[in-house]
């Protein structure tokens, strides 16, 4: 993860000599246009791990523009110093007005294109003006009159910035959490598990139904990331935010409880991840922390699926989520380094299954269904991807026949999957 540290003038003027020394290597290599791609970061913090991961999204639009435009990437660097991320691009064209037409789009017209700083440099060396001056962050009067003026001070552009990324933070991982709910819901085959392929153990639920809730919660995980960006973690606000992503699910399943497990996880990692992006640390202890607080000031609530289980079997290990929020969800950590080191999700579903002690499971089918889940997902471990496939449909229907569906493992394995998009080491 980049480090978080203040720069000094001399820290500055060194990033930039070093910027233009490599650009002008890249103009005497390749005879082209050279884009350089920054940020636009107030005050003496020029990266955190938020700033680069939108600096990252930013080069890839640019990318993506070019590429339509029918340009062919010759060449591209990125550095990371605590300087501010930066990219240097080359594309097979002579032609750098289109690449600056490129660039005012996206500083003009992305949601946080007032953040970047888009140069082309053409083959002559020159940079390149901007056809219209671009617009001040905080007022939206032109940028150069106001800095002129000095109409704002420091604290005031810092955190108008700070309010962009945070916004940035929000609309992203509200997004991929979203979309993790899908990729674990269209996985196919899952035992006992709502798929592609049918419904699995359950009689209320369909794909459609849990698509249709997966959609309903993404603006709930995009607050909760959003608030924690701009604001810090706070429990009570996860909590109020959390009630509200409930009620949206139930309306929109019509009372079927979809994603209500994964609500509560999620929001603990949301609100994490989006403060140690902003401001750095580990998401995995922040979470700890968050969940250690939320016991503390933990309320009486309405009996669930857990709860009934912890009655029953209170001597078989079985702690709660709250418990594993508290040791920060080591299954869906467990799933997270299985799938950025093998890429294979169903894998990372059966090693979660071999070792989760799953309330849902235990709900159906007690102990001894327990027990026989895990050890079929460990022999289905040890197989090769299509011996696991073929035997992963095997226990499918097995699983419907006993009525067990392993929801807490689907549950973890959507927020590995969610993890392992995010820039942090577990």
């Amino acid at each position: 993860m980049t480090e978080i540290r203040k720069v000094e003038l001399p820290d500055m003027l060194a990033c930039r000599e070093e910027r233009a020394v490599r650009q002008k290597q890249l103009l005497e290599l390749y005879m082209r246009p050279v884009v350089s791609l920054s940020m636009n970061i107030a005050g003496d913090v020029k990266n955190t791990p938020a700033i680069s991961m939108l600096q990252k999204d930013g080069e890839e639009e640019f990318k993506s523009a070019a590429k339509k435009a029918g340009f062919t990437l010759l060449s591209e660097e990125r550095s990371d110093a605590f300087t501010g991320p930066e990219s240097l691009l080359v594309f097979n064209t002579d032609n750098a007005q289109a690449l600056k037409e490129i660039g005012v789009v996206i500083e003009d017209e992305s949601p946080w294109g007032r953040l970047y700083d888009v140069d082309i440099i053409g083959t002559d060396g020159e940079k390149l003006s901007r056809p219209e001056p671009r617009r001040c962050i905080v007022c939206g009067g032109p940028a150069a009159d106001c800095a002129r003026s000095r109409a704002h001070g420091l604290d005031q552009i810092k955190k108008a910035s700070d309010d962009l990324i945070a916004q940035y933070l929000g609309d992203s991982l509200g997004t991929a959490a979203a979309s993790a709910l899908v990729r674990e819901a269209v996985l196919t085959p899952k035992p006992g598990l709502v798929d592609a392929a049918n419904n699995g153990a359950h009689k209320d639920m369909d794909l459609d139904l849990l698509l249709t809730s997966a959609s309903a919660i993404r603006p709930f995980f995009a607050q909760m990331a959003g608030f924690s960006a701009a604001y810090g973690t706070d429990v009570e606000t996860l909590i109020k935010i959390g009630k509200n992503a409930e009620k949206a699910m139930f309306e929109a399943t019509k009372g079927v409880n979809a994603h209500k497990g994964a609500i509560f996880a999620f929001s603990l990692y949301l609100a994490a991840a989006a403060d140690c992006l902003m401001r750095g640390g580990d998401p995995v202890e922040k979470v700890k922390d968050l969940a250690a607080e939320k016991v503390a000031k933990a309320r009486p609530s309405a009996p669930t699926h857990g709860d009934a289980v912890r009655a029953v079997y209170s001597g078989f290990g079985r702690e709660g989520a709250l418990a594993e929020a508290c040791k920060g969800f080591p299954m869906a950590v467990l799933a997270t380094r299985t799938i950025r080191e093998t890429g294979d999700e169903l894998l990372a579903l059966c090693k979660v299954m071999s070792q989760l002690a799953d309330s849902n499971v235990l709900y159906r089918g007690g102990v001894k269904g327990l027990n026989w889940v895990r050890s079929e997902a460990s022999r289905l471990c040890a197989m090769d991807p299509v011996e696991r496939n073929a035997g992963l449909r095997v226990m499918d229907e097995a699983c419907i026949a006993r009525n067990i569906s392993p929801g807490g493992a689907a549950d973890m394995l959507s927020l590995g999957m969610f993890l392992s998009e995010l820039p942090f080491s577990f």
